[in-house]
């Protein structure tokens, strides 16, 4: 199915944009980090880099996901590219001229968080218009497999680049990558990226408002929505800041184990991503019981974490960690997209990614003042048993355990 996934252009040039836009992405954040971290010294101020990348989208999800639904999405990613783009020149400029300081580092990683508020609503509603309903775990399997592919490379790549060369190179980098991505949009007929006619729509507070009731009536929806609501408070332990206060302060490690570390979660995930192919049709019938089952093993891992007494077992663990939470994310997606009505997708995902950002930031700095007052790794036990209570809620919930898709024509499987 691969195979006739990228045979069609508009699918085979999407997929590149989004591998070569997380390489930009995620080099300049993982820079970012790295920089106030070592002016600081802090845990808690490295973590005024999640604060700046995590309001804007906070702030902007409504309006995000009403804009997806009203302007043909292919236009909407372009458009996102070229402003990161504009954004790591603008950087270029501040490093030159000597007036990058950390708050400078903060109001740009907002300027970028400014473009994930749109991105990721607009490529998750963007997908199952150049995929049919049968082909969605493949999809975004191969999508998200790639994905996290592109994460590990980045900061894989990145650790090198700041211990070798320093900020600026990867700036330079993550500029290229960014207009490259958008090149990469522009074979994308527009007419294949909007299911229905979107232009000209509902006002947008009224557009706004009718995602929101429907997200209320969609049962299954509404449950996915609180589930990653609810993960979103232990996933605060998994930010670079507290990894890295890890790496340094429990195990006693270097950064270059904590970018290893990071790279490792995402090989996990590229794992699970083909996992998820592997057991499509077993996924097909029990989509649900996939992300109920995961999350409980991410509570059995977490408490793994936090009782590693080495870089080398933390590192097993973070491998460890990938394939449940892509097997997740694969379902998930996969179940919004089979069943949320094209028009009002980017609305539920612009709402889920909203309430998720809000519950990330604050257990980000929750964690991170934790961590600056007790043992880091107390910190991560509590998030374990935080990931068990998620995975309580999951277990309760009918619309997940009686979740379907559509099956696999037989010449597919």
């Amino acid at each position: 199915m691969y195979k006739t996934l990228l045979s069609r252009p508009p699918f085979l040039f999407f997929w590149l944009s989004q591998i070569v836009s997380t390489l930009g992405v995620h080099l300049y954040h993982m820079g970012a980090i790295v920089v106030v971290f070592q002016q600081s010294g802090s845990s808690l101020q490295a973590t005024g880099v999640l604060v700046a990348r995590t309001l804007p989208r906070i702030l902007l999800g409504p309006l995000a996901g009403a804009l997806v639904d009203r302007y043909p999405r292919r236009q909407v990613l372009a458009t996102i590219e070229l402003g990161r783009a504009g954004l790591a020149l603008l950087s270029l400029l501040l490093a030159a001229t000597g007036d990058s300081t950390v708050w400078t580092v903060y109001a740009l990683v907002a300027g970028l968080a400014v473009t994930e508020a749109f991105a990721q609503p607009a490529q998750l509603s963007l997908l199952p218009a150049l995929a049919d309903p049968p082909e969605l775990v493949h999809a975004n399997s191969l999508f998200n497999s790639t994905t996290y592919g592109a994460m590990a490379l980045s900061y894989a790549l990145g650790g090198i680049l700041i211990l070798a060369l320093g900020m600026t190179h990867i700036v330079l980098v993550a500029l290229a990558l960014f207009v490259l991505a958008s090149a990469l949009l522009t074979p994308i007929r527009s007419e294949s990226t909007s299911p229905t006619p979107l232009r000209g729509g509902l006002p947008l507070p009224h557009a706004i408002s009718q995602g929101l009731a429907y997200l209320h009536r969609h049962d299954l929806a509404r449950s996915l929505t609180v589930m990653e609501f609810l993960e979103q408070w232990p996933h605060g332990l998994w930010t670079s800041t507290l990894m890295l206060a890890f790496t340094t302060q429990a195990l006693q490690a270097s950064e270059l184990y904590w970018g290893y570390q990071n790279a490792l979660y995402f090989v996990g995930n590229l794992f699970g991503a083909g996992l998820a192919v592997a057991f499509a049709a077993r996924m097909h019938r029990r989509p649900g019981w996939t992300i109920i089952v995961n999350a409980g093993l991410m509570c059995l891992l977490t408490i793994s974490y936090a009782l590693a007494p080495d870089p080398w077992l933390a590192m097993a663990v973070s491998l460890a960690f990938g394939p449940p939470m892509a097997l997740r994310d694969v379902a998930q997606d996969a179940l919004l997209q089979s069943t949320v009505e094209p028009n009002m997708l980017g609305r539920v995902y612009a709402t889920r990614q909203t309430l998720a950002m809000a519950a990330h930031m604050a257990s980000g700095l929750g964690l991170a003042y934790l961590a600056d007052l007790l043992p880091v790794r107390q910190v991560y036990l509590f998030g374990g048993i935080l990931y068990g209570m998620t995975a309580l809620y999951a277990i309760t919930r009918p619309a997940l355990r009686r979740a379907q898709l559509q099956p696999i024509p037989p010449a597919a499987a």
